[in-house]
């Protein structure tokens, strides 16, 4: 017979509760009193002035890994052109050959920009004032994962890419790209001008001293092929200011104690090579020999492409152009690894926003995600990682006119890939579409076609998966263990780093400067994302060896400053163009600090 009391207990705790405790403890537990008391109110100091603490410097490596370039430049050919451009636009067609300054100068002839860049020389770095590495209030929301540590080898830090940040894009040499017709006056989207940007290209050194002040000690950022090849075809002349400018970014990294990442190509494809991708392998081999002969002693880890798998229908025609962006990536990769000699490790970069089932149950459901999946990531990774053929509901999707790999080629692609790279920024649901995948597939002119998966942020039960930001990412941890635990079951790569995650804030761009520097939810967004990872490595066993955040300066996202990624704001009505850190960047540090584990 259970007494009035437990009866009480029963219906607020349930009974495989009850089970366990008997009613006597039951009874003391819930008339034990708690003890109220007046004394004199005093005021409590409740925050702390901590400062930042910055890089040890200058970083070098014990060994190199590559030969100097006093050694490598015997792999270059020896007829290659070595010039510098000065862009004059008045300046016509002239028998100055093909490669001439008036044929540099055509190469512009269909783009202006209505703003040029204020700065034309590269600033001296100053030192950053203690002021501005005090630390925000402390988070009082966190979780306790203080004894799940990363190895003290752990690869992290920040992102970032030449053309959305560098600005001076017709400056010292650099011939166009692919993007440059966003924001140019034509395009009637003057406000998204890339051509002044963050002004990065003459800043550089003050921003590589801003993360080396706040402790950042990973930075991955992209050399803008146009310029260092400016008519970007193989043979063509090769841009000595384009050369000297990375060179010293790279020193400049090791001279602060940062250790560089380096992108070969993110999406600003030369204007002279995007639409004819035949041509990629030996154009983009031509280009990425000229860059790792000479900083390849100093680069550990190399990224050949950014996100391709998600360029068809805006870089890519055809779903055959990911099979010349596979044959680049392996010509350079068995270049840098057999010819010369490189020791560091390469990858490609994949994004990734995981499809989830929206009914787990729901085999359809759980068809369409896949389906997705394949289409995103199998495409590129099955040949890649597990040396097989493009997944066969791909290649047997009606009128998608993908040529399956030939042997060869397979052979020659696997394996060219030392672990793997992606940018998961969130999940979403996928269920088919109303007419079925089938007939989806068949349908070429299907909105849907030829992923056949209708995607959603929302539940079936009409809630959201997370905090919604001004585009299309979301706080929802609860997803980041199955992104990972997809990618290292599927694809067994062996390791993981997630090269690019972040948020932008609803409507940031909109706040008052002191709102946008306490950018909490960018803060939750991190701290919850990195305390699933741990999670993921600790319980789930996925090998997970780096984590870089996008971005650390709010930036040009293809044709909007809305878009706020930053950890750093930049003041762009001023004149100064100051940079400012935001709370989620001494977060982010923070955490790394509490779970690295010391050498």
């Amino acid at each position: 017979m259970i007494d009035p009391l437990s009866l009480l207990l029963l219906s607020v705790v349930g009974s495989s509760q009850l089970a366990y405790a008997s009613p006597v403890t039951q009874k003391s537990e819930a008339t034990k009193a708690t003890s109220y008391s007046y004394s004199s109110f005093t005021y409590t100091q409740v925050t702390s002035t901590r400062y930042a603490t910055s890089l040890s410097a200058p970083l070098s490596f014990a060994t190199p890994f590559a030969p100097a370039f006093s050694e490598a430049s015997t792999l270059l050919l020896s007829n290659v052109t070595y010039t510098t451009y000065s862009l004059q636009t008045s300046q016509t067609l002239s028998p100055d050959g093909q490669y001439g300054q008036s044929a540099y100068a055509a190469l512009w002839a269909n783009l202006s920009y209505t703003s040029a860049p204020p700065i034309t020389t590269t600033v001296s770095p100053t030192p950053v004032p203690s002021s501005e590495l005090i630390y925000p209030p402390a988070l009082y929301n966190k979780i306790d994962l203080a004894d799940l540590k990363l190895p003290p080898d752990f690869i992290w830090g920040v992102a970032s890419s030449a053309w959305q940040i560098e600005g001076g894009l017709q400056l010292e040499g650099r011939g166009p790209s692919a993007l440059d017709t966003v924001g140019a006056i034509q395009s009637n989207d003057n406000a998204s001008d890339a051509n002044i940007a963050d002004l990065s290209y003459y800043m550089y050194k003050q921003d590589i001293a801003r993360l080396a002040a706040i402790g950042i000690p990973y930075l991955s950022f992209s050399i803008a092929w146009p310029r260092i090849v400016p008519f970007g075809v193989a043979g063509s002349p090769i841009n000595t200011e384009g050369l000297q400018h990375y060179d010293d970014m790279i020193n400049t990294c090791l001279e602060y104690g940062i250790t560089p990442i380096v992108t070969l190509s993110h999406f600003d494809f030369p204007a002279a090579q995007a639409g004819d991708w035949t041509t990629l392998t030996d154009n983009f081999l031509y280009y990425a020999k000229q860059v790792m002969t000479r900083y390849a002693d100093r680069v550990p880890y190399w990224v050949t492409f950014n996100e391709p798998n998600i360029g068809i229908g805006m870089s890519f025609s055809s779903y055959n152009d990911l099979t010349h962006i596979l044959t680049a990536h392996a010509a350079v990769y068995h270049w840098y690894k057999e010819e010369l000699q490189g020791t560091g490790q390469i990858t490609m970069k994949f994004a990734n926003n995981l499809a989830v089932p929206l009914d787990p149950a729901n085999s359809s459901h759980v068809d369409a995600a896949l389906r997705y999946q394949d289409f995103i990531l199998g495409i590129m990774a099955n040949p890649l990682f597990l040396g097989e053929q493009f997944p066969s509901t791909v290649l047997n999707t009606p009128n998608l006119n993908l040529t399956p790999l030939t042997d060869s080629q397979l052979s020659t692609i696997n394996n060219t890939i030392d672990f793997w790279a992606f940018d998961p920024y969130v999940a979403q649901f996928a269920l088919p579409p109303p007419e079925g995948i089938s007939a989806c597939a068949a349908n070429s002119s299907n909105s849907a076609w030829p992923e056949c998966a209708t995607l959603s942020m929302t539940q079936s039960d009409g809630w959201l998966m997370g905090d919604m930001s001004n585009a299309y990412a979301s706080i929802a941890p609860q997803y980041v263990r199955q992104q990972l635990g997809y990618v290292w079951n599927t694809f067994k790569p062996s390791g993981i780093v997630i090269s690019e995650f972040g948020f932008n804030p609803f409507d940031d761009s909109l706040k008052d400067g002191d709102a946008q520097r306490y950018d909490l939810e960018r803060t939750l967004y991190y701290q919850d994302f990195l305390q699933e990872t741990l999670k993921a490595i600790h319980e789930d066993g996925v090998n997970v060896i780096g984590a870089l955040a996008w971005s650390y300066l709010d930036n040009n996202e293809f044709g909007s400053f809305a878009n706020q990624y930053g950890m750093q704001s930049v003041n762009r009505t001023d004149g100064t163009w100051e940079r400012r850190y935001k709370r989620s960047i001494f977060d982010y540090v923070d955490f790394f600090h509490e779970h690295v584990a010391a050498t």
